[in-house]
């Protein structure tokens, strides 16, 4: 056995198996280790040396908007902003690489590229089709865009990637092999082991990860390892991780290699005939680059990602200096240089199977990029339009759970839902669904995805009337509220005015979820006298309640009730159920408000008590077990920092910087409280002073408190920006520690100041303990759990102090961070243009009002999962009403897709039309690891016996994104050498075989199938109950 090391850093070990007659170590520049004489048939000798091969791989990285939108990134227009034109990128990188068949580029981002190939000529698409299957062309990460892995909700990664990767398979009848996530702000454990490994990527690199964490992976040769990010899927989702750039946070050339336009670094001029000749200071600044890379990892290849930001818009400039730096390192011979990809580069690591690579268990949020500089302001920046993506998530799913229903085949190629996608595609960008772009890139984005539901909804309608059967005369179709939420929907505002006699409204009840429930739905209704009855005219209990306030978001009047109806909706798993709202034209009795004195009060249902002293929640009990807590919420506001003696720091966009540790209260004084009662649901009304408001309602039978909070607008007229939260103190002795999920899925300890993979030197005991809340919350002891859902991501922590949970809602700053978006997040109504003369996009007008929602649950901790999770699914996946524009009756007024509903640990996440043959779906199981006795363990389902009346002819198990099987997914699994480890990987779960429709899922796996199902059966009326 052979060791040796690369200048001081750790040893790695090669075993050689020899007869060895001469053993000389030397190490000379470029060659590592050792030389070896062999001796083979008794008489010749062979030298073996180790060289260091670089693999050039030029890329660029082109946001799917930022400082500029989308459009003016893809065109070049808007150059005062940012000089970027990604059609010229790609037009002049496809003229280089037929120039010469040695030259290679790597791209990602497929709402750039489809756009581009759409717009080219049968000749270049054929051009660049040969480009692709000679290799010279290569596609990484492959989504629609590179997603952010902080914000995103897990489904919307899948469908982002999924439609890339269809459009790649498509066109190229390519799957790319590897994950390219070079600029995210932190690395999320579902990117790792879920949007990696079960997509098929053998490998991820990405480029920023926290300066304390990168400092110890360079001086350990830890720079290259194996990312094992989930214990419920274990060792099979593992994933071969890289950092990129020169491991220096980046994901640029090495330093003097950068040949984009503009750029000052020195070409390689190899005219002896000029003075400036300079190929051998060139080649030694490359051997130089590539000696200090070699040293901070382990094996003999190294990468070099040659680009960055909207690079190669002068493609030959770039290429011609590449063709001969290669030229003359390879002549040199110290070190080898090759053009590359990112493919490439992972097969020769892969077959360095001497090589043992460290091994990481954890993920890496939270980001900081120095001390004082954590990156956890944009988990909560721009909060209306989180919320947004993620109820635009949920209604994207209903659309294609409708269509493959309803038209079936007849939906595929519906452009409606495809400009959905697209834009739900576009809006997990990473600094779109982030909150970190320019504000008019940010109304870009909404706008984008209100034509897309706009668009989406008419086939929906369709589909709808189809499977309801209206005997209509009318061209029949359905109408969708989008704003509920702020107490405006015209159809049953209608019906609840006052005069004009009877009316009534019909309207559908869509589940989207595996199992049938039994939930409140409230529909604002107006003044007037209102039932709401089932589809055999029988009255439905009903209550009314205030509404919540109705304003826009920047604060003005919208036009909603004053007051709506609330109801319990019982509605089989994944269907519909029909309803009608009645109005009599009499004016109704409004709710009245009790007022307790002292703001004193109790809401109180089988399972939760909720106690108020002093106009505010200050006692939880967990009926079940007995248990209560004390638990004492209110509303306060960190000042975000504009810079101190510590650190020029400020906090923004990107980086939340408090400037101290303690919090100043939104209001001092006691907050108002009212009290409705009703048969279905007691709520309590409060608010706390004039800018934050909130509703807590406890719905009988409901194991959660419902909070719907109204913040905003954030008063800054006194020229100090603020980070508001949501707080709640406890007496529970959680010990600094917490749980957050990841993006929805696989719920990760935190604790307090602490990271398992490096010794943490703390600079901001708040920010930097917080962390990306997408879904949950919890803190808990040995007798209870309190859990805190969300119904978009935030920035939140439990660790800071004991017993505390806090999660912040909204922002408004008044200075930039410095992270390159360069205005402060302060949004308000209007931006002044970013062209002309002037003062340049300027924020003014009113500043913004949110509303979102908080779900509590407390039980004891080994039964809190099955409280919380189904919850949790619920809140993602409400009840939605679609509302009849007609007044023939419901043929069927009554529709599920499955035989019947699923256990409530499996769910149906995805169900589209994929082809006009087939359907794609996904299963999942909901909990992970040990959460829950009986709910964690492994789950069965049998597709067979899964959808009423339609007979599965035919299933095909896919990867994650559908385009290759899940055989070819597990071929790509490499058996890496993990340090202090004996075996290799084991095997996962076998792919279904022919013939076999039982499908078993462990904690938290997703497998997703191909089906070809039968026709609905000519008495389809029988699938309706």
């Amino acid at each position: 056995m052979a060791t040796y090391s690369r200048g001081g850093a750790q040893p790695w070990t090669r075993t050689i198996q020899i007869v060895a007659i001469g053993m000389n170590f030397k190490r000379r520049a470029g060659l590592y280790g050792v030389r070896l004489t062999l001796l083979v048939l008794g008489s010749l000798s062979i030298p073996v040396e180790c060289k260091l091969t670089v693999h050039v791989v030029p890329h660029t990285h082109d946001d799917v908007g930022w400082l500029k939108t989308v459009d003016e990134y893809y065109t070049g227009q808007n150059n005062s902003i940012q000089h970027a034109y990604v059609k010229m990128i790609l037009d002049t990188v496809i003229e280089a690489l037929e120039k010469n068949p040695e030259r290679t580029f790597t791209y990602v981002e497929q709402a750039f590229f489809q756009r581009w190939w759409r717009q080219q000529s049968p000749a270049l698409q054929n051009l660049t089709r040969s480009l692709v299957k000679s290799g010279q062309l290569s596609f990484t990460n492959g989504g629609w865009c590179m997603h952010d892995e902080a914000a995103p909700f897990y489904l919307d990664m899948v469908d982002q990637t999924t439609l890339g990767h269809r459009f790649l398979m498509t066109e190229f009848g390519v799957a790319p092999k590897t994950g390219w996530q070079l600029d995210p702000f932190g690395h999320s454990a579902t990117q790792a082991a879920l949007l990696s490994s079960e997509v098929g990527f053998s490998g991820l690199f990405f480029g920023r990860i926290d300066y304390q964490d990168l400092a110890q992976r360079v001086k350990n040769q830890e720079a290259e390892f194996i990312w094992r990010a989930s214990p419920s899927l274990g060792p099979g989702a593992q994933v071969f991780s890289g950092l990129t750039g020169e491991y220096g946070g980046n994901y640029g050339p090495p330093s003097g290699f950068d040949w984009n336009v503009g750029s000052n670094d020195e070409p390689v001029q190899d005219d002896m005939d000029l003075k400036d000749y300079n190929v051998k200071s060139r080649v030694d600044d490359f051997v130089r680059a590539a000696i200090w890379q070699g040293d901070r990892t382990r094996g003999e290849h190294i990468m070099f990602t040659m680009g960055s930001d909207f690079q190669y818009e002068n493609a030959r400039e770039w290429f011609e200096n590449l063709d001969r730096i290669i030229k003359y390192v390879n002549e040199d011979g110290r070190v080898q240089a090759m053009y590359s990809n990112p493919e490439l580069y992972l097969d020769a690591k892969a077959k360095e199977q001497q090589v043992a690579w460290p091994l990481k268990t954890d993920d890496f949020f939270p980001y900081a990029d120095g001390a004082h500089q954590f990156w956890t302001g944009y988990f909560t920046s721009r909060p209306a339009f989180k919320r947004y993506v993620r109820d635009s998530s949920a209604f994207l799913q209903m659309v294609k759970q409708v269509e493959m229903l309803g038209e079936g085949a007849a939906s595929v190629g519906d452009h409606g839902l495809t400009l959905l996608e697209e834009a739900m595609g576009v809006a997990q960008h990473h600094d779109a669904v982030s909150g970190t772009a320019k504000q008019h890139v940010t109304f870009d984005y909404a706008a984008r995805i209100a034509e897309g539901r706009n668009s989406a909804l008419q086939g929906a309608a369709m589909s709808l009337v189809q499977l309801s059967g209206p005997q209509a005369g009318e061209r029949p179709t359905f109408s969708y509220c989008v704003l509920r939420n702020i107490s405006v929907c015209g159809q049953t505002q209608a019906v609840g005015e006052v005069g004009d006699g009877v009316k009534e409204i019909q309207f559908l009840v869509w589940n989207g979820l595996a199992q049938a429930r039994s939930e409140i739905i409230e529909l604002p209704t107006g003044l007037g006298e209102v039932r709401v009855l089932d589809d055999n005219s029988e009255e439905i209990e009903s209550q009314l309640v205030p509404s919540l306030s109705s304003v826009t978001n920047y604060g003005q009047p919208a036009g909603g009730s004053p007051q709506a109806v609330l109801f319990t909706a019982d509605v089989p798993a994944l269907g519909f159920k029909a309803f009608r709202l009645s109005g009599t034209g009499s004016p109704a009795p409004p709710p009245k408000p009790d007022h307790p004195e002292a703001g004193a009060a109790t809401l109180e249902n089988e399972f939760l008590a909720l106690e108020f002293c002093s106009g505010a929640l200050c006692k939880l009990t967990d009926k079940q077990s007995g248990v209560s807590v004390r638990a004492e919420q209110s509303w306060f506001w960190y000042e975000g920092s504009t810079g101190n003696s510590e650190s020029k720091q400020r906090s923004g966009a990107y980086i939340f910087r408090p400037n101290k540790t303690e919090a100043s209260v939104v209001f001092s004084g006691q907050p108002s409280l009212e009290v409705v009662r009703g048969p279905l649901a007691d709520e309590v009304h409060q608010t706390f002073g004039t800018w934050v408001s909130q509703r807590i309602r406890l719905a009988k039978g409901a194991k959660h408190a419902e909070i719907t909070f109204t913040v905003g607008p954030i008063p800054v007229g006194d020229a100090k920006g603020k980070e508001v939260v949501s707080r709640i103190s406890t007496d529970i002795q959680n010990g600094g520690e917490c749980l957050a999920d990841s993006n929805g899925r696989e719920m990760l300890l935190r604790k307090r100041d602490f990271r398992p993979t490096w010794n943490l030197t703390q600079t901001e005991p708040v920010a930097g303990n917080y962390y990306p809340v997408t879904s949950a919350l919890a803190i808990r002891d040995a007798r209870v759990q309190l859990t805190v859902l969300t119904d978009a991501t935030q920035a939140g922590s439990g660790c800071i102090r004991d017993g505390e949970i806090e999660l912040m809602v909204h922002r408004a700053l008044l200075e930039d961070d410095g992270r390159g978006v360069g205005e402060p997040l302060n949004e308000t109504q209007y931006v002044t243009p970013y062209i002309g003369s002037g003062s340049r996009g300027q924020h003014y007008g009113p500043g913004l009002v949110i509303r979102g929602k908080h779900l509590l649950t407390l039980t004891a901790p080994a039964l809190a999962a099955k409280v919380w999770r189904p919850a949790a699914d619920q809140l993602y996946m409400p009840l939605s009403p679609f509302f009849a524009e007609f007044e023939a009756k419901f043929e069927h007024p009554s529709f599920t897709a499955l035989v019947q509903s699923l256990p409530v640990n499996i769910q149906v996440i995805t169900l589209e039309q994929w082809d006009a043959q087939r359907v794609l779906l996904r299963l999942a199981h909901q909990f992970g690891v040990g959460e829950d006795e009986a709910l964690s363990q492994p789950a069965t389902v049998d597709l067979g016996g899964l959808f009423a009346k339609r007979q599965v002819l035919d299933v095909d198990e896919r990867g994650l994104a559908g385009t290759i099987s899940r055989a070819e997914v597990l071929r790509r699994r490499v058996p890496w050498n993990v340090e202090g480890e004996a075996a290799a990987l084991q095997a996962d779960v076998a792919p279904l075989s022919a013939g076999n429709l039982t499908v078993t899922l462990g904690p938290l796996q997703i497998r997703t199938f191909l089906l070809k199902l039968s026709p609905a059966a000519e008495d389809a009326v029988s699938v309706f109950i």
